[in-house]
């Protein structure tokens, strides 16, 4: 799943959820609880995101099938 992929790589470059959120103009409680999978997370939301972690989105579309 794409918040699968995204928490690993949250982990491995040890950025804060908090931290990502602020840059990506998301709502950090928002953002968390997509990240737990209790919230569906936007598509404008993971492009924000991608932009922020320097990840294209055309790499989630193969995850996401």
């Amino acid at each position: 799943m794409v918040v699968d992929v995204l928490n690993n790589v949250i982990r491995e470059r040890g950025i804060p959820v908090a931290e990502l959120a602020r840059r990506a103009g998301i709502d950090g409680e928002l953002l968390r609880r997509s990240l737990c999978g209790t919230r569906n997370l936007r598509a404008t939301e993971l492009v924000a995101i991608c932009k922020v972690l320097h990840l294209e989105v055309e790499d989630f579309l193969a995850v996401s099938r």
